[in-house]
């Protein structure tokens, strides 16, 4: 299995502790109740390290990031660097500068990078980390949901180019995951409800199993528990390492992680931050779907669920006016699961489901090639 629970502890201060496996990959994910001392211990076991840099996002500098750096500091060196998190910085340029920022305190291969912030913040930090002295190692210190869930659940890191989003990067395990429940309380509501639209997109493509217990705990107020979010949590980590424990680089049947994907980068580029992440990825499923549907594939039915299961988050199910519906276009031209079936310009590859749970297969590939009419009219869809 490549998700097993080793550690249930639930006093105060305490953690769960889950192994995460993609084929030969292994790491360990700490999931604590809150930021106590016995967290940074956790990070300064790590064998073998002479420094740390703290990589951290600038709007949780001030909240996070010099405390948690001021701790690491009591049983190692530590040093602190922020950075802007947004897609339009999670550039090269951005890269670049970590990297040099990095180098200016004179690492080693010893140096262990930490990235403290949501899954822009990772993915920058893991990708930096892969290109330093050709790879040293870094931690995730996921503090959003969608990172906590999601994004640290992967061994890609990436940046974007002014062609579309994760366009470059390479596959990077990380040495940990290790995060709180204690993050989530500081959290905007609408970062609540992107990473809940990961949740939704795990029990639609993956678990449908998990669908009647997502409707009765998903609330408009998103007044949610720690019973609820550790829920959320643990279903997500079954759901990505059910697909990836044979498919660590998300080449073959983990590719299915990608539903609403095509569309929803697109959206979510065009948007120009109005919208966030998993937002986009909600609204590229009711899109995925639709055209499912007309391609005689998912029924009405089941394009109604996902409708119902955004708009009860209170999650958008279609693009705003105010977002170019050809700028979308253009996005998912430049698509990154271009290259795995032969290309053709009226067609768009992309990940489509035949039921709840179960992706197209053509020729031992879930990619489908789609028409481009088939999308020009799913984005006219409301």
């Amino acid at each position: 299995m490549g998700y097993c629970v080793l550690e249930n502890n639930k006093k105060p201060s305490e953690f769960y502790t889950y192994e995460i496996q993609f084929g030969q990959y292994k790491y360990p994910y700490y999931l604590f109740d809150m930021l106590a001392d016995n967290f940074i211990q956790k990070i300064c076991s790590l064998q073998d390290v002479d420094t740390f840099v703290l990589i951290c996002d600038k709007e949780i500098e001030d909240i996070y990031g010099n405390r948690i750096c001021k701790q690491i500091n009591y049983y190692a060196k530590c040093q602190i660097i922020a950075i802007p998190c947004h897609e339009y910085t999670k550039n090269l340029n951005t890269l670049g500068i970590i990297m040099e920022s990095v180098l200016s305190y004179r690492i080693s291969r010893k140096t262990c990078l930490i990235a403290l912030g949501g899954g822009i913040c990772g993915n920058i930090v893991g990708l930096a980390a892969g290109l330093l002295f050709r790879g040293i190692r870094f931690i995730h210190i996921p503090t959003t949901l969608m990172a906590i869930l999601d994004s640290v659940l992967s061994l890609k890191q990436a940046i974007n180019s002014v062609y579309g989003k994760n366009l470059v990067g390479m596959f990077k395990k990380p040495e940990m995951v290790i995060t709180s429940v204690e993050f989530l309380y500081t959290l905007k509501k609408k970062e609540i409800i992107s990473g809940m639209c990961e949740v939704i997109k795990n029990s639609l493509a993956i678990s449908p199993k998990d669908i009647n217990i997502l409707m009765q705990k998903i609330k408009c107020d998103l007044n949610f528990d720690i019973p609820d979010y550790l829920y959320f949590i643990d279903s997500s980590i079954k759901a990505k390492t059910k697909v990836m424990n044979q498919d660590p680089y998300e080449k073959n049947m983990a590719l299915v992680l990608e539903y609403g994907h095509t569309i929803g980068h697109a959206i979510e580029l065009a948007s120009k931050q109005q919208l966030t992440h998993g937002e986009s990825i909600g609204i590229g499923m009711v899109y995925a779907a639709k055209i499912s549907v007309d391609m005689g594939y998912l029924t009405q039915h089941d394009l109604n669920i996902h409708k119902v299961m955004l708009q009860k988050l209170g999650a958008r199910t279609c693009v705003p006016k105010s977002v170019d519906k050809d700028t979308i276009l253009g996005f998912i031209r430049h698509d990154n699961k271009r290259g795995y079936l032969k290309p053709n310009d009226e067609y768009v590859q992309m990940v489509l489901l035949k039921s709840l749970g179960t992706p197209v297969v053509h020729s031992d590939s879930i990619i489908t090639m789609v028409k481009e009419d088939l999308i020009k009219c799913a984005i006219m869809y409301n």
